[in-house]
């Protein structure tokens, strides 16, 4: 693609995503003051007709696919950007509790949910309900959110048997289509604690009513006194279809595959609408007055733009990306509203008490999970002063070496110095993003940042006060026998980058556990026989049987038969090897039937990093945060350098490259669920609290730190 082509479709898209911006402000109105025009509007969009705005929108963007596609050669369907593009503004519109309580919402026509243990899914704004049909045949409506870890219990339309239970998908919590809890795996355990009560667990229920014909509607005020502004009245059903719509730009629903568009149009979309949000909250600033809230948002928004401008990361583009930057920071006002630090107040927890007993038990509430304000507090609280993986040393090895990462808005650079040492700094201006490899003296033309390796990774952080990775990283004498430091990175299939517009904590709690792997990792559990009753995941062994399951798939037959070809020692040795680590916290020689995966002490630096160690390689993951919304799978895998005249090199080699695709099949079963559990925790109606088992142990140290740090985060209703 020429400069000057990829220069146009960067100013196209861009004024694109302004204009999603400026539908995302018409629809915000709707829902305030008609719901009729809210039903159109969603139809409108959804079609992309009846509205003048959302047809030339649509024109415009028909035209810059086309022009991408021929640009790039590629066939990019304009209905996979436009669904995209649609989604969008449906998840960026909120409606308050207050605003719910004024109408009666329609759900569905009875006849669409005719038989006992019939169910059927909408999406009234952001939250998500299902109704149900009863044994009795009567029809109940709840919040489709579990009440445990806050996946959707309900998928779709179907039906339950009704002397079955729903299964939730991402831990199986059951639930029986009266929406009471029947069962949490490791319950009859006691691993939720002597005092946990399944009936504190049921689905929240919602009032119906049935007109003379025989439409169903719910009452979704949290007060059952308070009375409805407004009868029954519309039957346009819209919610199932803002469900299909948000289903289809999630990864993994389209029969396995996800429904992506090219990186770059999704960023300069983006672009397009940050440019405009920021403009118009400064605008709202200048003339009503700052707020911390406004203030937080506005430093959230700017340092999205500045992290979306580095990621695009185009010299075909550049001039046009920093015109925006330029634009945002145009005249005086905006001037002083964006360089201008507050204080703000103290941020002090409410009067919610907690035994300290269950002080591990108790989940945080979900309205923690991608709110831009409280993000810019994290970025100063949690993640700035946070190590984050950048690469391992053998990757800059010889002087003037260099790579970078790109996070919050910041990009940081390693580079390995004319005398051999390394040197960590960031960019003191987006706008440099384009200046390497002309390095300046002195530091490089760079603001020095932290830096640590540890086993060779090297580590980045841009604070200079708190521990190092030796003194708080998990049962390090675990690492010693594998000499990670002498590895070499495995390229190709071995590295890679996958964006996931999913909070950085959802997906890190996700990863902090194994109790979800019998319901979500088939393939895992098959693999090494893990169960819900572990006991965490820090440093923990998990043994790969032997004789392998009998109902492996072919490659991870291939996996099992490579690793058993470069085994060393026996299976009696190993578990001895097992034994001796669970004593001493230490291993005098590698384990070759087992993985296990060690990271940092979460309630000390809760670091989203870990390190999979195989017996044929190890793999590092890190969860990068770019914006509330957003972050980035930063994967690489390494190993010792195979001399492909010894004797095991071939099965050595064939056995990383299979279960690397073994674990990228993992990743991606991560990343469907944590998009419905995004999804799920935008709700604004639940008002639960989740709990904890003992196999969710590291999710609740997490959570610790999260609100010892930030201890507005225990407020049960969002504040800011």
């Amino acid at each position: 693609m020429t400069l000057v082509k990829e220069k146009e479709l960067c100013k196209l898209f861009v004024e694109v995503g302004q204009q999603q911006y400026l539908l995302v402000a018409m629809g915000t109105n709707f829902p305030k003051n008609n719901e009729v025009a809210w039903n159109s509007f969603i139809t409108n969009l959804l079609s992309a007709k009846g509205n003048p705005t959302i047809e030339y929108i649509y024109k415009f963007l028909l035209n810059g696919v086309a022009e991408s596609n021929k640009q790039n050669q590629s066939e990019v369907k304009i209905k996979t950007v436009y669904n995209y593009f649609a989604a969008k503004i449906i998840r960026s519109i909120f409606v308050e509790p207050s605003e719910l309580e004024k109408n009666w919402y329609f759900i569905c026509g009875a006849a669409e949910i005719p038989k006992p243990g019939n169910f059927i899914t909408v999406q009234v704004f952001q939250e998500p309900l299902v109704a149900v049909r009863q044994a009795d045949g009567r029809i109940r409506v709840f919040l489709n959110v579990c009440t445990h870890r806050q996946a959707p219990v309900f998928e779709g339309q179907g039906c339950v048997n009704v002397d079955k239970w729903a299964l939730c998908p991402y831990h199986g919590w059951a639930y029986g289509i009266d929406g009471h809890c029947k069962n949490a795996p490791g319950a009859n355990r006691g691993e939720f604690g002597a005092d946990f009560d399944l009936t504190n667990y049921s689905l929240q229920e919602f009032e119906v009513k049935i007109d003379e014909n025989q439409g169903i509607f719910a009452n979704l005020s949290e007060n059952s006194h308070i009375k409805q502004e407004s009868q029954p009245e519309s039957h346009q059903n819209i919610g199932v279809e803002i469900i299909n719509l948000l289903n289809s730009v999630s990864p993994g629903y389209a029969d396995g595959e996800s429904a992506t568009l090219p990186e770059q149009i999704r960023l300069w979309l983006r672009i397009g609408y940050l440019e405009e949000k920021i403009k118009q909250l400064i605008v709202e600033i200048t003339s009503e007055g700052r707020s911390d809230s406004r203030q937080l948002i506005l430093e959230s928004l700017i340092a999205e733009l500045k992290h979306v401008i580095l990621t695009v990361n185009s010299d075909g583009s550049t001039a046009e990306l920093d015109e925006v930057l330029q634009g945002v920071y145009s005249n005086d006002d905006q001037k002083q509203i964006i360089g201008k630090s507050i204080e703000y107040s103290k941020i002090d927890a409410d009067d919610i008490e907690y035994a300290e007993s269950s002080q591990r038990r108790q989940a945080l509430p979900i309205w923690i999970y991608g709110d831009p304000a409280l993000f810019a507090l994290e970025v100063e609280h949690l993640i700035k002063p946070t190590w984050q993986f950048v690469c391992h040393i053998n990757e800059v090895p010889q002087p003037g070496n260099f790579t970078w990462l790109d996070i919050i808005g910041e990009r940081a650079y390693v580079i390995r110095t004319a005398s051999g040492e390394l040197f960590a700094g960031k960019l003191q201006d987006v706008t440099q993003r384009g200046s390497y490899p002309k390095f300046g003296l002195p530091n490089y033309g760079l603001e020095p940042i932290d830096i640590d390796i540890f086993y060779g990774f090297i580590f980045i952080r841009f604070s200079w006060e708190g521990s190092r990775l030796a003194d708080s990283w998990y049962l390090p004498g675990l690492l010693e026998p594998y000499q990670l430091q002498d590895m070499q990175p495995i390229g190709g299939v071995g590295r890679y980058n996958i964006n996931v517009e999913v909070d950085y904590k959802l997906l890190w709690e996700n990863f902090l556990e194994d109790y979800h792997f019998p319901m979500m990792h088939k393939g895992l559990t098959r693999r090494f026989g893990v169960s819900s009753d572990c006991e965490g995941i820090n440093g923990m062994i998990i043994p790969m049987p032997d004789p392998a399951s009998p109902s492996l798939t072919p490659i991870e037959r291939q996996y099992y038969d490579c690793a058993k070809a470069i085994a060393r020692h026996s299976w009696e040795r190993e578990q001895q090897l097992q034994d001796f680590a669970a004593e001493n916290e230490s291993l005098p020689e590698t384990l070759c039937y087992s993985a296990f995966c060690s990271m940092s002490a979460q309630e000390e630096i809760p670091m989203p990093f870990s390190l999979s160690v195989f017996p044929e390689h190890v793999q590092t993951f890190s969860l990068v945060p770019a914006r509330s919304r957003e972050c980035r799978f930063h994967v690489r895998s390494y190993g010792h350098v195979l001399d492909p005249n010894e004797l095991h090199s071939k099965a050595i080699e064939d056995a990383q490259l299979a279960n690397i695709q073994l674990l990228l099949e993992s990743l991606h079963e991560e990343i469907r669920v944590n998009y419905i559990c995004q999804d799920s925790v935008s709700s604004r109606l639940f008002d639960k609290t989740g709990v904890f088992s003992i196999a969710e142990f590291d999710v609740a140290k997490f959570q610790e730190a999260i609100y010892t740090k930030l201890p507005i985060t225990r407020r049960q209703r969002k504040p800011l």
